[in-house]
């Protein structure tokens, strides 16, 4: 080991890869550098004796100086951070500087730091350890690993040094009260590293960070225990404390936490949430499927119907966070409908639906390994939330229906129609603020009007109409019936983090705004009652808005139609490419073939683009689907040189390529019993040219 005298400590964070929670998408319209700030760390660097110089550095924020003058550098590690955390680590120590490691991952898989990449690891949690280090430390004689026996006394933990977090880079301060989880879902780990008895910092103690970040001038605090009303008297008596701090102090800070959904239950605690100036809460609602979440032993989940709990939750101002899952042994392939439609009830905006993981050391891990279907990978590698980490084989899908469910129910989600939809039901629950918990309003300074500037030029100076329409509907929508501030403020942070989401899943999934409302496993119509079916009241009506938005869009920016459409030639080879030549022949518009390097002619000789979009490769139309990933990378690049490009899915199911044909149409037409005699026609003359019946929907086979 080194031989030396140790003055500094830097402490590191290493990069986190992108992922919903991450929020990097949100900097540019809010100014911070990072989502969270790094509570561990900050917890740790408390624990140093003051003759140690402590210094901290998080590379989500800015990047890692290699060349410190510390001469111990400290990795904090998550199971995502492990291979920068080891590549940092190598850096250090070519530049002579001993390298320690600790966190969650290290305590949850001690094996993967066994290779010497690090010279001293921390198993478990650290209020003994770290100062028994630091005593090593200046004996000169550090030891490579330090072990935690048992569960620490939270007490001990001190104040963390907020102070080391640079003033206006992070979104939300963390504040941990407990550790540890009563319950014992299946597929989690935190009753492996913390425990299920939940054990419980002071009051005094918790008041004392509430106040230094208060102090520091944060405003947002998420409370980052596993289950903030695990111990639900101790939840009680911090929420009254929260509720005092609040009124003596202006209520200067927003809270939220992670909860079970049994709060719902208990009406004394969300009347303080609420009167303590709480906005949002985590919930793992994981499923609406009964039988899914008595697999999992989620039992607390099915004591009450679930959108009743979530209704009654949202009725105190609260929105909700979900974190929901599919693959579950019970899960079939409409599973990715089902928990569409729940979501799109209940009114969730933000979720972080994933599909199920076995992490490692954990009952379903256990189970799975018995029953032989684990399936090789790496646990560092996994993307987490927002991502398709399958690493089992599944029980009643194939691996591949699972990826392309979730493909769907992922992009589907933050559509941006749909997330708004979800955010206007969320803030519909709520009520009127009145009384001595009220909170006072967010202050009118350069802060907010920077940020009000920025979502001004994001959503409405902008080329994207998808994205101008989402903010001034969603906007009126939620405004329209009893207005308030609060709902406002809601509104907006919640809009500004659907950048975050959408981009994210776009370049992780695929589009969002391309895909339809329906899964691609749900059952379809014989053809020959498509026409029949999909014109019916309600979606008369939705034709109406649509009608307004395509055949009014052109007229708006003082362009006459020209009855032209340009389309992909490869994708005219296609059935469906055929059927629409077809279709908008019927029509009377014509059909202008279109190579990838003809693209930039297209402005003064067309009214729309088609960008077909595949989502994965089809046996069949592998050829057709690197054509159209070169083509959607051109028109990505060219977008403001091109006349209005229409997303056609051919991933969907009918309804979706029925949509796609209709949005073509409406540009040409505002007679929907012309739009329906056309598509009935070039589906009879492309599917069934001798005219026979159609059993089944050839068209949705071939897409």
């Amino acid at each position: 080991m080194h031989s030396h005298t140790y003055k500094k400590i830097l402490f590191v964070n290493p990069r986190f890869p992108s992922s919903l929670w991450g929020f990097q998408g949100i900097a540019q319209l809010v100014g911070v550098r990072s989502g969270q700030a790094p509570l561990g760390l900050a917890t740790v660097a408390a624990m140093t004796p003051p003759n140690i110089e402590v210094d901290l550095q998080d590379e989500n924020c800015n990047p890692v100086p290699l060349d410190t003058d510390a001469d111990v550098v400290a990795i904090g590690c998550w199971s995502v951070q492990y291979d920068r955390a080891r590549e940092l680590a190598a850096e250090f120590r070519r530049r002579g500087k001993l390298t320690v490691v600790g966190g969650p991952y290290p305590t949850l898989c001690p094996e993967r730091f066994a290779d010497g990449a690090f010279d001293v690891v921390f198993d478990g949690e650290v209020e003994i350890t770290w100062p028994q280090f630091c005593r090593d430390l200046a004996a000169g004689s550090p030891r490579p690993i330090y072990k935690q026996v048992g569960n620490v006394d939270m007490r001990l933990s001190p104040v963390p040094r907020f102070d080391l977090l640079p003033k206006g880079d992070y979104l939300y301060y963390f504040v941990q009260t407990t550790r540890g989880c009563p319950f014992q879902c299946e597929f989690c780990d935190i009753i492996i590293t913390d425990g299920r008895v939940p054990r419980l910092k002071s009051i005094p103690q918790v008041l004392t960070e509430i106040e230094t970040i208060a102090a520091l001038g944060g405003r947002y605090v998420s409370f980052s225990d596993a289950n903030f009303i695990g111990n639900t008297k101790y939840a009680e008596q911090l929420l009254h404390a929260l509720v005092e701090f609040g009124r003596a102090n202006g209520f200067p800070l927003h809270f939220s936490a992670e909860m079970t959904i049994n709060v719902a239950e208990k009406p004394r605690l969300l009347e303080l949430l609420r009167e303590a100036n709480f906005t949002g809460i985590f919930v793992g609602i994981e499923s609406p499927r009964i039988d899914s979440l008595v697999e999992t032993k989620k039992r607390q989940n099915v004591h009450k119907p679930l959108i009743e709990s979530v209704r009654k939750i949202q009725s105190h101002n609260l929105i909700i966070t979900a974190g929901m899952i599919v693959g579950f042994d019970h899960d079939d392939v409409r599973i990715f409908q089902e928990q569409f439609d729940f979501l799109m009830d209940a009114g969730l905006p933000f979720t972080t639906c994933g599909v199920l993981t076995a992490i490692e050391k954990t009952p379903l891990y256990a189970r799975l390994e018995k029953e032989g279907r684990l399936l090789p990978y790496d646990s560092a590698s996994i993307r987490a939330h927002g991502a398709d980490d399958l690493n089992f084989v599944p029980k009643l899908m194939t691996g591949e229906e699972a990826h392309r469910g979730y493909n769907w129910l992922i992009r589907a989600l933050y559509k941006s129609e749909n997330y708004g939809t979800r955010l206007v039901q969320a803030l519909r629950q709520f009520r009127p603020r009145s009384g001595p918990g009220r909170r006072s309003p967010d202050q009118l300074d350069w802060r907010l009007l920077r940020v009000a500037a920025n979502l001004i030029r994001y959503f409405l100076l902008t080329r994207s109409r998808v994205r101008r329409r989402f903010f001034l509907q969603t906007l009126w929508q939620i405004m329209r019936s009893e207005p308030s501030a609060e709902k406002l403020i809601s509104a907006l942070g919640y809009m500004i983090g659907h950048k975050h989401f959408h981009e994210y899943v776009t370049a992780t999934h695929g589009d969002p705004e391309a895909v339809g409302r329906v899964s691609p496993f749900a059952e379809a119509p014989p053809v020959e009652d498509w026409w029949k079916g999909e014109f019916n009241k309600e979606y008369v009506k939705d034709l109406k808005k649509e009608l307004y938005a395509g055949a009014k869009g052109l007229a708006r920016v003082g362009r006459r139609l020209r009855g032209a459409v340009a389309v992909p030639e490869a994708f005219l080879t296609d059935k469906v490419g055929e059927c629409l030549r077809h279709y908008l022949n019927e029509l009377g518009v014509e059909v202008v073939p279109v190579a990838t390097a003809a693209l930039s002619r297209l402005r003064d000789q067309v009214d729309l683009l088609v960008m077909p979009i595949l989502g994965s490769v089809r046996k069949g139309r592998e050829e057709l689907y690197q054509i159209l990933q070169h083509l959607h990378e051109r028109v990505h690049a060219e977008m403001d040189k091109l006349p209005k490009v229409v997303h056609f899915p051919l991933d969907e199911d009918h309804r979706g390529v029925f949509d796609g044909f209709v949005r073509i149409g409406l540009t040409f037409t505002r007679r929907i019993e012309r739009l329906r005699q056309a598509y009935k026609k070039a589906v009879e003359t492309v599917m069934f040219p001798s005219g026979q019946a159609a059993t089944r929907s050839g068209l949705v086979k071939t897409s």
